[in-house]
């Protein structure tokens, strides 16, 4: 029942009374003596007061309007919560002046975007900022260059307004079509973002507010999370993370990044260390993996979102890229995108024109760091250029017990530590000592790249994305050493009339792009056994 417009032009009738009751209580002063005027004093408190509880008053009726708790938000980061104090006028200002800063910088350099931001932020009151926060929390909670803390109470309006719109929309759902296999996919997205609304528990007990520098909920979502004190971090770690994650599975990423931050001695936090995922961009599912497409959207949106980043004077930023998102970052380096260290982990390539570190146009001396662990397919199939572990210039570091694509961050191993050595410049890391070759790892492991060329050879230009969802179980089976010609042949086939993409091959093409296939793996291994001056097997 209340109008926020009404309440609004009773602070403004108020405040302006206000410099009337001033002048009398001046003149009042003069007549009778200031000790006389006293109560002329306390009407004026009063009216100052009062004009700004009604401002407040007027912000939780708009904020309720939109849902969420703006009131809550700010507080939870330390923010003013007087934002009763900015007018409605001064609001309308604020908006435009933030639009055209915007604007202005639009085609500069995301160094000199982000800047022109933090200038204006720089010259807003606290109440200012508040009050930007929660009127654009969609334009401020993504800024680059806004102070931290207020795009995490933006984030926090966002996702709490998103949330009561999912749970709608899946109560909807439910009752209409309860078997829709969107009810799943909603019931994943609702239970993390009411995990972003709980505090994030350390890793010795204490329970922390969940810090968001992005949260967008449209399509699959994008994610931004800080762990640990970015203010006062010396040492930083960017997260770019590969194929297939989304908002609904996002768990899994926050997982590996409370792992990294985590002393494996004292479990709390490493001391003036934060970690950051950066899930924001849009990445691919199996099936679109095999294109560059979605890496050369996002590489622009990582080098902002770089620029804006603001931690301890001095402090060191790492990057530590997995699977497809190796590739993405490599894109933005190539832009001039600066980081003080790069660890590229479980590599399909970083772009056919990469052969080199030097092609990643990176400060001289930066320091490139390489993990493939035994088993890992994506960089078996170098679908995107040469794994990085076999770069020149690039130094490879051991995995320890990992296997497959997805062990790297995984407690109490080697690929661990070595991370948190490159993160906190604290120790020494232990480089791979073991043969640079594939098949030394599994045997015919040379042969991916073979199969995901000939594969990719014979479907047309438009359907080359959906062959991703062939290539794991394809690439298995071309590894098998246990299974014969016809298995693997047949194994193949399977994966394609899966993919409804066997309209493309007969099954004797498959026949013979496995022979293919092992015919370079075998190459190499007679080669080797050549080097090594031992008898070519029989």
């Amino acid at each position: 029942m209340v109008d926020a417009d009404d309440l609004e032009r009773l602070a403004k009738l108020l405040t302006d009374k206000r410099q009337l009751a001033e002048q009398y209580y001046a003149r009042a002063c003069r007549l009778v003596g200031q000790a006389q005027a006293t109560p002329l004093a306390a009407m004026l408190r009063w009216a100052g007061e009062t004009a700004t509880e009604l401002g407040n008053r007027a912000a939780i009726v708009r904020a309720a309007e939109k849902g969420g708790d703006p009131f809550g938000a700010l507080s939870e980061f330390g923010l003013s919560t007087a934002i009763g104090t900015v007018s409605g006028q001064d609001r309308t200002r604020l908006i435009k002046d933030l639009k055209s800063v915007i604007n202005r910088n639009e085609a500069a350099r995301p160094e000199q975007r982000a800047e022109a931001i933090r200038k204006f932020f720089g010259k807003l009151t606290a109440a200012e900022r508040s009050s930007l926060a929660i009127e654009q929390p969609d334009v401020v909670g993504r800024l680059d260059g806004a102070p931290a803390t207020v795009r995490y109470a933006a984030n926090r309006l966002l996702i709490e307004r998103a949330l009561a719109h999912e749970q709608k929309d899946l109560a909807a759902l439910k009752a209409t079509d309860p078997k829709s296999p969107q009810v799943t996919l909603l019931e994943k997205r609702v239970a993390r973002m009411t995990e972003f609304l709980q505090p994030r528990v350390t890793g010795d007990g204490r329970s922390v507010p969940r810090q968001f520098l992005l949260f967008d909920p449209a399509g699959d979502g994008r994610v931004a999370e800080v762990f640990g004190d970015l203010a006062k971090a010396e040492h930083v770690a960017v997260m770019v993370p590969g194929i297939t994650n989304r908002l609904d599975n996002y768990q899994d990423l926050a997982i590996d990044a409370q792992t990294l931050i985590t002393d494996p001695d004292t479990k709390k936090d490493l001391p003036k260390t934060a970690v950051i995922t950066w899930l924001g961009y849009d990445t691919p599912e199996l099936g679109d993996s095999v294109l560059q497409a979605k890496a050369e959207a996002g590489a622009p949106a990582l080098h902002s979102f770089r620029a804006g980043l603001e931690a301890a004077k001095g402090a060191k930023f790492a990057l530590f890229a997995h699977s497809y998102g190796t590739l993405l970052s490599s894109k933005a380096l190539q832009q001039g995108t600066p980081f003080d260290s790069v660890v590229f982990m479980g590599s399909p390539g970083l772009g056919a024109n990469v052969k080199s570190v030097a092609d990643l146009k990176l400060a001289p001396g930066t320091p490139v760091f390489a993990m493939r662990a035994p088993g890992d397919w994506v960089s078996y199939s170098e679908a995107h250029g040469k794994d990085p572990a076999e770069l020149p210039g690039v130094r490879r570091l051991a995995t320890g017990h990992s296997s497959g694509h997805s062990q790297y961050y995984i407690p109490n191993n080697t690929a661990l530590q070595n991370l948190q050595t490159i993160l906190t410049g604290d120790g020494c890391y232990q480089s791979f000592l073991g043969s640079p070759e594939l098949d030394d790892e599994q045997f015919g492991a040379s042969a991916a790249p073979v199969l995901v060329k000939e594969l990719q050879s014979r479907v047309p230009q438009w359907k080359v994305g959906e062959l991703g969802a062939v290539f794991e179980s394809a690439i298995k089976s071309a590894l098998d050493g246990n299974a014969d010609l016809k298995t693997k042949a047949a194994q193949i086939w399977q994966a394609l009339q899966k993919a409804n993409l066997d309209g493309y091959f007969t099954k004797e093409d498959i026949a013979a792009i496995t022979a293919k296939t092992l015919a370079a793996s075998g190459d190499l291994i007679v080669k080797r056994y050549m080097t090594m001056s031992l008898p070519a097997p029989q």
